[in-house]
């Protein structure tokens, strides 16, 4: 009796764990509630359009709000949708950024602190660049030698 109390209680306390909650549904003609409302901004604006211009106008600024609140609405560039990748393309333009700087000591520049040049930009003229180390016959031998040697 005790079993099957406890068994009835258990059974109650089971929810359902909701699948796919990273999709959103679907409201009306196969479109989501974000899209509903960027298509329904979009009618508001070229009506807003439609009064103030003349015809002509209103096609071509008219295809310019189309597009822009398509994109808004539909397009997902590398997954994010597109407000989302707008806000990060200005949160880049807008925030600080660190460089690094080495002097390089070659020869006078005329300058009294010297010539700087950016680090990992392929900038350097070539004769301030150091040489590149090759290692001689010998070294090769010995690193074939350890190669073979190891397992």
């Amino acid at each position: 009796m005790i079993l099957d109390l406890c068994s009835l209680i258990i059974e109650t306390m089971h929810a359902n764990v909701p699948q796919f909650i990273d999709i959103e549904d679907k409201i009306a003609f196969g479109l989501t509630g974000k899209q509903l409302l960027w298509m329904a901004g979009m009618g508001a604006i070229l009506l807003v359009i439609y009064n103030i211009f003349i015809r002509e106008a209103f096609y071509f600024i008219g295809a310019l709000v189309v597009v822009i609140f398509a994109a808004l609405a539909f397009w997902k560039p590398q997954g994010v949708s597109m407000i989302s990748f707008l806000g990060f393309a200005v949160k880049f333009l807008i925030r600080p950024r660190n460089y690094v700087w080495k002097r390089s000591f070659s020869g006078a520049s005329g300058s009294a602190f010297g010539k700087f040049d950016l680090i990992g930009k392929g900038n350097v003229p070539a004769k301030t660049r150091p040489a590149k180390k090759k290692p001689t016959e010998s070294q090769l031998k010995r690193i074939a030698w350890v190669l073979d040697t190891k397992k």
